[in-house]
């Protein structure tokens, strides 16, 4: 036990370290996951990885074919237009009374937070129950967490993790420990995980007692440890989205998506943090923060933002707490904390195309299920199991249109064009028409006089109702204005507020307009989409950024997905791609242009 809290005593002073004394980088550009983002200066990990050399390929894209511009193309300048257009709040460090760090986002709440390098803590917070676990934990000896750690070190997939299971090299008892230490370990200051599952253990015994099982090698997630975002039902868990209100029963029964994880052999862990109300309680609400989880930090930086709904399953993936995670998402709440976590892969699939039943809702529309993981193979084949889809129509040679917002990274990209297999890289930044056709999908409120804002209220208003009435056993409130009381009667448990449920409760929208908003967004999408094909001969988009630019065709319920490259520009960061699907369906046709960047990063 000694050497685990000196290992967790040195873990914390490192990132204390690296979050206090790394200097500012460049501008992180925030994503449009929800209707007030932040915007916030990045600062590097407390990992670094060399810079690697260009290749000769590169070297010539950039003395002779790319000159570096003075000026943004026109596409540019119409996608930062657009995100102009949207309210965001400055964030930045200061110092409170007590001479610890905090964050700006905790200002108007400032006493009921504690944020320093070392304790992070709000004062209504529900402490994880480690209690079924303790006896376990104590006899979990250093050498076995250590062995584990080891044969995770490399590869930390899910292939890997079954293999090491059915090679017996380690139990899966062994590994649901290893995870709960890390919990142990590290989650009282960063709160990934909201609540844990007190049967973990006894389910990993049970994976373990069927080794010798003759099928055992036909579940897919056989011996692997997940989190699901606390939004998603879990038999003899809470589902509440973080909030107090909703932390009344423990739920009877599973979300079908948690059935089909534990049919393939996967062991749930625990439930993941979430912005309360996956974004929906409030416009002021910080990344990562819910009543009842506390305050989730950026695992690298304790002053970048995670950005969310789905933080804590970005974070954890990060932070090495379970195998892979599940998220959900409106607009831009599973890509976004992928994106600024770094090295997490994620899938918003193709609406509908993964179970929703049990899933507190905002918008039944576009709300959707989605995995978080290490690899794009991983995410892949969680697809796959929650679809049951087996044929893939997709291993045609992929035209793709690519959107970049910096020279450096058109470099980057284009230096891997060579590396890409049955793929061709076109360029659609100086096109002037794709600019105009862009704005009514970024912005709909210029052409609809609906915001996105009253769009979600109204959504909410509507679902949330049907949601509450499904499950009158577990909750005691069954309408909007019931919450929005018991809230008010409990002001300390929603400390910034809940504006966006009183503008649900008070909204005017009628469906007609609503419906108006929707019709935009798609028809929009849709003249873009045809332009697309019809000028370049493009199946895809893939946008190089720091923020899910094309979060808004969620509407259209078209998948995308999320890849860090490990290729790097001059400033020494990171690059993320995200690449848009154009048709339900097309999540296949993802994968397989992101396998391809994939194998060429490594």
């Amino acid at each position: 036990q000694a050497q685990f809290e000196e290992q967790r005593q040195k873990e914390a002073n490192e990132t204390a370290l690296a979050a206090i004394g790394k200097p500012k980088k460049r501008k992180l550009e925030e994503s449009t996951n929800h209707p007030h983002p932040t915007t916030t200066t990045a600062s590097n990990g407390p990992e670094q990885i060399s810079p690697m050399q260009p290749s000769p390929s590169s070297s010539v894209i950039a003395n002779s074919t790319h000159p570096h511009p003075k000026k943004r193309t026109t596409l540019v300048r119409a996608l930062n237009m657009s995100k102009n257009n949207e309210k965001e709040k400055e964030s930045s460090t200061v110092e409170n009374e007590t001479g610890g760090l905090e964050t700006a986002c905790y200002r108007q709440c400032h006493g009921q937070f504690c944020l320093t390098p070392t304790v992070n803590h709000f004062v209504h917070e529900i402490p994880l129950d480690f209690s079924p676990f303790l006896d376990s934990l104590a006899n979990y000896t250093p050498t076995t967490y250590e062995r584990i750690e080891t044969l995770l070190k490399s590869d930390h997939s899910i292939d890997r993790v079954k293999s090491l299971i059915l090679n017996k090299h380690i139990i899966c008892k062994d590994l649901c420990l290893y995870y709960l230490k890390r919990i142990q370990m590290t989650n009282n200051y960063y709160k990934a995980i909201i609540e844990l599952n007190p049967h973990s253990l006894s389910e990993a015994q049970q994976i373990d007692e069927q080794i010798n099982e003759n099928n055992v090698n036909d579940k897919l997630l056989f011996g692997c440890v997940a989190a699901v975002k606390g939004n998603i039902s879990v038999c003899d868990m809470y589902n509440d989205a973080g909030s107090y209100v909703l932390h009344e029963n423990k739920m009877k029964d599973d979300a079908s998506i948690i059935k089909k994880l534990r049919k393939q052999g996967c062991v749930i862990i625990g439930r993941t943090n979430l912005s309360e109300w996956a974004y929906a309680l409030s416009e002021n609400i910080p990344s990562g923060f819910s009543a009842v989880g506390g305050q989730c930090l950026h695992p690298d930086d304790i002053r970048e933002d995670i950005s969310g709904s789905s933080s804590g399953s970005a974070a954890g993936i990060k932070l090495n707490l379970f195998t892979f995670s599940l998220g959900t998402e409106t607009q831009g709440s599973i890509l976004s904390p992928a994106i600024h976590t770094k090295h997490v892969c994620a899938l918003k699939p193709s609406v509908n195309a993964w179970p929703k039943d049990n899933i507190i809702p905002i918008n039944y529309d576009q709300d959707t299920c989605g995995p978080l993981a290490r690899t794009i193979e991983d995410i892949e084949l969680l697809h796959r199991i929650a679809t049951d889809i087996k044929d893939d129509h997709h291993s045609r040679p992929i035209r793709v249109g690519y959107i970049i917002q910096s020279q450096e990274d058109l470099v980057i990209l284009q230096s891997l064009s060579p590396l890409l297999p049955l793929t061709t890289l076109v360029d659609l930044n100086k096109d002037p028409v794709l600019a105009q056709l862009i704005i009514p999908i970024l912005d709909p409120s210029r052409t609809c006089n609906v915001t996105f804002q009253d769009y979600l209220c109204y959504a909410l208003g509507r679902d949330i109702l049907l949601y509450l009435s499904a499950h009158s056993s577990s909750y005691s409130h069954e309408t909007i204005s019931s919450i929005v009381e018991w809230n008010s009667s409990h002001s300390q448990y929603i400390p910034y507020g809940q504006l966006l449920f009183t503008q649900a409760l008070q909204s005017k929208l009628t469906q007609e307009a609503y419906d108006k908003y929707r019709q935009t967004v798609k028809e929009g999408f849709q003249s873009f989409v045809e332009y697309l094909k019809s000028r370049y001969s493009i199946d895809c988009l893939l946008t190089v950024d720091n923020r899910d630019i094309f979060a808004s065709t969620a509407v259209c319920g078209t998948p995308r997905a999320t890849l860090t490259l490990d290729y790097y520009n001059p400033d020494h960061q990171q690059i993320n791609v995200v690449a848009v699907g154009f048709s339900l369906g097309d999540d296949l046709l993802l994968f397989r242009l992101l396998q391809r960047l994939e194998k060429a990063r490594l």
